[in-house]
C-alpha cells in the first residue's frame, strides 16, 4: 500500500477512498486525505486534543511534499509545543506560509498565507517544516502586549527551552522593518527565562501592570532550618517575599500535598511571605495584589 509517513494515504494514490477507508480501518481527515486510526492509548484531553490536531496539520501538509510550503503562525507556535493564550489558540484551522514561487491552496479549514521571499526551514517538527520561531512570534501581529511576553516567555521555558534570550535579541536584530517587530521588542524587555507556565508570566504581568516591581523569575530561597534550596515562582529578595501561580493539579494526590505544605512550612521558617494565586485570581486579582503590595510596603517601607 502506498502512502506517506504517519500511515497518511491520500485518495490521488489510488488505493483508499470514500467508499473503503473505514474498512481499512482509516479516518477521513480532509477531503482526499485519509490517516490510520491511532492506537487507543490513555492520554488527558489536551493531550487527545493536540493528537487529533496533529493529525490534521499532518493530512494538510502532506498535500504539498515538494512545494517551498511551511506552518505559520499560531499552527507553527503550537507544533513546536509553545503554549498560547487562550484567544490566540486555534485548534480547527492550519494555517500555511506558501513561498513566492507557489499559488495559495484552496481547501475548508486550511488558511494560506504568502510569502514575497523563499521559506528558510528552521526545523522540523515530527515532520512538519516551521521557520524560526521569533518568525511566527513576530506574525502573530493580533497580540496584545501581555500576551506576546507570555509567548515569548514560552520559548524560555526552566525545562526544555526552545530559544535563550541573547538567541531572541539576535534574531530581532535580524529581523529590521518586519511585521511586527515594534511589538515584538516592546514584548522583549519583559519576557524572562525559567517560568514553568503561561500562567506564571500572566501572574507576572499583572503585577507590573499595576505598577508593582518586576519580581525575579524562578528565585532560589535557601532553607537553612533544612539545608534545602527551592525556587519559587517569583518574588521579591529584599522583601522575602514570593508570589507562586497555584493550578492545583496536585489535589488528591497526598504525597505531593504534603510536599507542598513542608515545603510551604520551610520557606515561613526561613523568613518568607509566600502569597498563592490561582486562575480565579487572576481573573480578580485586587485581592491578591493588595497582599503582595502591603507585604513590599511592611517589610521594605516602600515598594518601588
Amino acid at each position: 500500500m502506498t502512502g506517506t509517513q504517519d500511515g497518511i494515504q491520500l485518495a490521488r494514490d489510488g488505493v483508499i477512498n470514500r467508499h473503503n477507508y473505514d474498512r481499512l480501518g482509516f479516518d477521513r481527515v480532509l477531503r482526499g486525505v485519509y490517516c490510520a486510526v491511532p492506537p487507543d492509548v490513555e492520554q488527558d484531553q489536551w493531550a487527545r486534543r493536540r493528537s487529533h490536531w496533529l493529525y490534521k496539520v499532518k493530512a494538510v501538509m502532506s498535500l504539498y511534499p515538494h512545494r517551498d510550503v511551511v506552518l505559520y503562525g499560531a499552527t507553527a507556535l503550537q507544533a513546536l509545543d509553545v503554549q498560547l493564550p487562550e484567544r490566540l489558540q486555534d485548534w480547527s484551522t492550519v494555517h500555511i506560509l506558501v513561498g513566492a514561487a507557489n499559488q495559495r491552496p484552496k481547501r475548508a479549514d486550511v488558511v494560506a498565507h504568502c510569502s514575497q521571499q523563499s521559506l528558510r526551514v528552521w526545523k522540523r517538527i515530527d515532520g512538519l517544516p516551521v521557520l524560526h520561531p521569533v518568525a511566527h512570534w513576530l506574525q502573530m501581529t493580533g497580540a496584545t502586549l501581555n500576551e506576546m511576553v507570555e509567548i515569548g516567555d514560552g520559548f524560555l521555558r526552566r525545562r526544555n527551552p526552545l530559544l535563550t534570550l541573547a538567541g531572541i535579541r539576535n534574531r530581532l536584530g535580524q529581523s529590521a522593518g518586519t511585521r511586527g517587530i515594534h511589538a515584538a521588542r516592546r514584548a522583549l524587555e519583559l519576557i524572562r527565562p525559567g517560568t514553568d507556565s503561561i500562567y506564571e508570566s500572566r501572574t507576572r504581568m499583572v503585577l507590573i501592570n499595576a505598577g508593582l516591581p518586576m519580581p525575579a523569575v524562578n528565585l532560589p530561597v535557601w532553607c537553612a532550618s533544612v539545608d534545602e534550596t527551592y525556587h519559587v515562582d517569583m518574588g521579591y529578595v529584599d522583601a522575602r517575599t514570593a508570589v507562586e501561580f497555584d493550578g492545583l493539579v496536585h489535589v488528591g494526590d497526598r504525597v505531593q500535598m504534603t510536599i507542598d505544605a513542608d515545603r510551604r512550612r520551610n520557606l515561613q521558617d526561613a523568613g518568607w511571605v509566600i502569597i498563592t494565586v490561582t486562575a480565579a485570581g487572576l481573573r480578580h486579582s485586587q485581592e491578591f495584589l493588595r497582599s503582595v503590595e502591603n507585604a513590599l510596603i511592611m517589610r521594605t517601607g516602600r515598594w518601588q
